[in-house]
């Protein structure tokens, strides 16, 4: 049996990938062989110094914490406010601009017992939120009733970052023109297995938020003397 490849080999692989690099190249910016690279791509263990883990870190524009792993379990937006911080109101046509390339977001309904929030993966169809779940799962109970969806995302480094928020009532699609478009989407939830249902969330509301960092103006620069 094969050796198992590492956690650091196969974040290597996928972000040399992410960037679409050839080993060559990555090879050529991290000054190290290109053999070596895609050695390190299958190699169940490698101990990597610390300068030629920052050296790879770099020529795959990422940083050595992301590589090693340190950041999968902290949750986002841990620093502070930039040192120009502006809160902007988003247009719908902004919001549904954030939403076009679908990706993660939060589900929002209310149990029997108390409000819940569960990531799941989704695709944006024609001003709507549209994902998949089981059959007999907690989210399909939702059915018919109106619920929020809410997609963020946070720049930690430029302190940065916008949130997205959709009120509407959900359905479960049973219509066969309309399951067909939305299998077209090839939208894949992250923990797998039969998610068959598939619901839509009709706009009714849609809302956002944007934290930018307001460039100086001429008068403000050189400070007050």
């Amino acid at each position: 049996m094969a050796a198992r490849t590492g956690d650091l080999a196969r974040r290597v692989a996928h972000r040399r990938r992410e960037l679409h690099l050839s080993y060559d190249e990555v090879a050529r910016r991290a000054e190290m062989h290109a053999d070596y690279v895609e050695y390190l791509e299958h190699a169940p263990f490698v101990a990597l110094g610390p300068g030629a883990l920052q050296r790879l870190a770099s020529a795959l524009e990422t940083t050595v914490d992301d590589l090693r792993g340190g950041t999968v379990d902290r949750p986002p937006g841990p620093g502070r406010a930039g040192p120009h911080p502006h809160l902007d109101v988003l247009s719908r046509e902004e919001c549904e601009a954030h939403l076009a390339g679908g990706g993660v977001g939060r589900f929002v309904f209310i149990s029997s017992d108390w409000p819940v929030a569960l990531p799941v993966n989704f695709r944006f169809l024609d001003g709507d939120v549209v994902f998949r779940t089981r059959t007999e799962g907690l989210l399909a109970a939702a059915a018919g009733t109106h619920v929020g969806f809410e997609v963020d995302h946070i720049d930690d480094v430029m302190s940065e970052g916008w949130s997205v928020l959709i009120g509407g009532l959900v359905r479960l699609v049973d219509d066969s023109h309309e399951l067909e478009q939305i299998a077209a989407l090839g939208i894949e939830p992250w923990p797998g297995g039969h998610r068959e249902a598939v619901m839509r969330i009709e706009t009714e509301a849609i809302t956002g938020r944007r934290i930018r960092q307001r460039t100086k103006s001429a008068g403000e620069v050189g400070g007050d003397g």
